[in-house]
């Protein structure tokens, strides 16, 4: 068994070690949505490729108007950037030597930009004797005077459990008398329900928080790399803006999103689809309990399973899945889940299926 670290993106580098055509994997690792791109997006954007003969609006003011319908946000408090992934550094940058405290098990970009100012890293975790589930006020008993940056994934990755709003609420004014910070990644929120929690409501209410949103995951397009933030505090956005790059979001990608944004069609369906194949999914691993599986009730488009069999291991799943050419996500050293757990998102009926029928036979080797 080769020990399997891989991000849910590197179909390539799993192709060359497996000897795999990439082309043929079926990739359950890389949480994007299943329905792909909308239709409306491919006829539009194919007429729209001369936009790059031209640079995008240094404010973005088309693209912020189009987010700011999109999410009830002031366009004044909207950032774009490329990437969710670049707004984490920039926002984590406006800090020296940050004092951090990370819900985990979490996106490992947060600690190394962390690491990369200077900072100090305390981590929050989520237990599994709690099913990963959040505990507010635990998370609030963590915030304290020494504390600069809260960072959550919400919901998070890879437990796909979420913190609701009015225990983000609570989160958020304990960060208030402490003067903290709390950024909210929110990359998955539009397959949870976002009525419960999503953090885009409290952005006027509070000046201390910072929502992320990447378009890669819902919108199916995560070569666009654009993502944006979302902050009442406009010197932090003035902070951000003054440190990077000007044009950081290509006049496609600014073309594009706003297209994105309008096809409210997608959108819905998506969701729709996405809910839907979550509870059957979920029906289907409760047959496999009685073969030594255990899954964690999810909230966002992946699930998160541990294998009981003390002989079976996730990494002996990767590669038992990948030989036939399906690709789930060995968790093994995600924050301090061991070799037990993996993850897989969900595609259409026909792949999740087929998924369910290999890891059952794998538990029945």
């Amino acid at each position: 068994m080769i020990k399997n670290e891989f991000h849910g993106s590197d179909k390539e580098a799993v192709a060359a070690r497996y000897g795999i055509d990439e082309k043929d994997i079926i990739s359950f690792s890389s949480n994007v949505n299943p329905l792909g791109l909308s239709e409306k997006f491919k006829d539009e954007m194919a007429d729209a490729v001369d936009c790059i003969t031209e640079y995008p609006e240094r404010d973005y003011a088309s693209l912020r108007k189009a987010l700011s319908c999109y999410t009830g946000v002031d366009p004044s408090h909207i950032l774009p950037g490329n990437g969710s992934t670049e707004l984490i550094g920039a926002f984590i940058r406006c800090f020296k030597h940050p004092h951090s405290l990370i819900v985990s098990p979490a996106y490992a970009e947060y600690e190394r930009d962390v690491r990369l100012s200077g900072g100090e890293i305390r981590r929050y975790e989520l237990n599994e004797e709690d099913d990963f589930g959040f505990c507010a006020d635990r998370l609030t008993d963590a915030i304290t005077e020494n504390t600069d940056i809260i960072i959550i994934c919400n919901p998070v990755n890879p437990t796909s459990t979420a913190l609701s709003n009015e225990g983000m609420r609570s989160v958020l004014k304990k960060a208030q008398e402490c003067d903290a910070f709390v950024l909210v990644d929110e990359t998955y929120v539009e397959f949870s329900d976002m009525k419960k929690v999503s953090s885009e409501g409290l952005v006027r209410e509070f000046g201390n928080l910072v929502v992320l949103r990447s378009m890669s995951k819902f919108f199916s397009c995560p070569g666009l790399r654009l993502g944006y933030a979302m902050t009442k505090d406009e010197y932090l956005i003035e902070k951000i803006n003054s440190m990077r790059d000007p044009w950081s979001v290509s006049s496609y990608a600014e073309k594009a999103a706003i297209v994105l944004l309008s096809d409210t069609e997608h959108m819905e369906e998506s969701r729709e689809f996405i809910a839907k194949e979550r509870n059957r999914v979920c029906a289907l691993l409760d047959e496999l309990k009685g073969l030594g599986l255990k899954y964690y009730s999810p909230c966002a488009n992946f699930i998160l399973c541990r294998i009981l069999k003390e002989e079976k291991s996730a990494g002996e799943l990767f590669d038992y899945c990948i030989e036939r050419k399906l690709m789930i996500r060995d968790c093994t050293g995600y924050g301090k889940l061991d070799g037990s757990f993996f993850r897989f998102c969900f595609m259409d009926e026909k792949n999740n299926d087929m998924l369910i029928k290999t890891i059952k036979d794998y538990l029945l080797e």
